[in-house]
């Protein structure tokens, strides 16, 4: 038996164990011996043939939330993230070790605490170069950058185009979004937290859209959008075939306790133009959360004759979506 086999084989002997606790508490496992030092899995949650983990520390009794240490960390991150920070840093306003905070943020975010720092702020940078009229050698300083030769290198490693060239192409760049570890967890099913942070709500939809990669296209309604979605169908060679994309989680909207107000994908060639006209609440707020997310094919929000307001985004396949309210 391998090593990670043997993992899950002790983690599914501890998940019957304690499945009382595991199903009422929701990812807790009390344990009341005298020192125990678990470091590896303590809950396996299987969800379309991906392994979600949760971590823990649990010593003398008393458990150490990882989750809820290291989602704190997030937050400190984005609330400062024009000051110098490091791990050591961060685990100190957390009060714990710096070796097994970087160790379990590793974990559970799939990048180190450098990592997502320069991520977010390569990210950020990049909406305030093409959407502002700032130099670039101050907006290096003001996300720590040393000198702007630094930056330039930094930012052309990860968007994949030179500040000066993303500022005169108004390139879509690359956009690396604040990791919500719930959302991970749980393979971002049934999380309202994004609406909060969406910030507009849509009323009602019901377009068909068609795609030559349902996967693409799916990663791109989630990224850009915040939109929620699954692939229903898929052919003999896994391409997709049919799904849908939906403003609000597939588990909420599958209560029928709301009318369907998402989008119908298809196989297809997709179609260059309009393809939805979308009644929703917010259309400055959803003009806002697609630039924050570095997508510039979108219109400006336009006052119409008619009294509502409008605004269209081009998606990653051509295609037209218009908003209006």
């Amino acid at each position: 038996m391998s090593h990670i086999s043997a993992t899950f084989a002790i983690v599914d002997m501890w998940l019957y164990k304690f499945r009382y606790w595991y199903h009422k508490k929701c990812l807790r496992i009390v344990l009341s011996r005298y020192i125990i030092l678990l470091e590896t899995i303590t809950c396996k949650y299987i969800q379309e043939k991906q392994f979600i983990f949760c971590y823990y520390v649990i010593k003398r009794g008393e458990r150490m939330d990882w989750i809820r240490i290291v989602q704190k960390a997030i937050d400190e991150i984005e609330l400062n993230i024009y000051e110098e920070m490091d791990a050591d840093l961060l685990s100190g306003h957390q009060f714990v070790s710096s070796f097994y905070f970087q160790k379990m943020f590793s974990a559970l975010c799939g990048c180190t605490v450098g990592e997502y720092i320069r991520n977010r702020r390569l990210t950020l940078a990049g909406y305030e170069i093409a959407n502002t009229e700032q130099s670039i050698l101050n907006i290096a300083m003001k996300y720590c950058y040393d000198s702007a030769e630094g930056f330039s290198k930094a930012f052309t490693r990860f968007h994949e185009i030179s500040p000066l060239a993303a500022r005169k192409n108004k390139s879509n760049l690359k956009a690396f979004a604040k990791i919500s570890l719930i959302k991970n967890l749980t393979g971002g099913k049934v999380m309202l937290g994004n609406l909060e942070e969406r910030g507009y709500i849509v009323k009602e939809t019901g377009a068909v859209y068609y795609t030559t990669d349902m996967d693409r296209t799916l990663s791109w309604f989630t990224d850009i959008l915040g939109w929620y979605g699954q692939i229903e169908a898929r052919n003999e060679l896994n391409e997709g075939t049919y799904g849908c994309v939906n403003n609000i989680p597939i588990e909420i909207e599958s209560l029928r306790i709301a009318p369907f107000t998402g989008i119908h994908m298809f196989r297809g060639e997709p179609i260059k133009r309009v393809v939805g006209f979308m009644l929703i609440q917010g259309v400055e707020q959803l003009y806002s959360f697609v630039k924050s997310r570095g997508w510039n094919e979108i219109s400006e929000v336009e006052n119409q004759p008619w009294g509502g307001k409008t605004c269209s985004v081009t998606t990653i396949d051509g295609s037209i979506l218009t908003f209006f309210e």
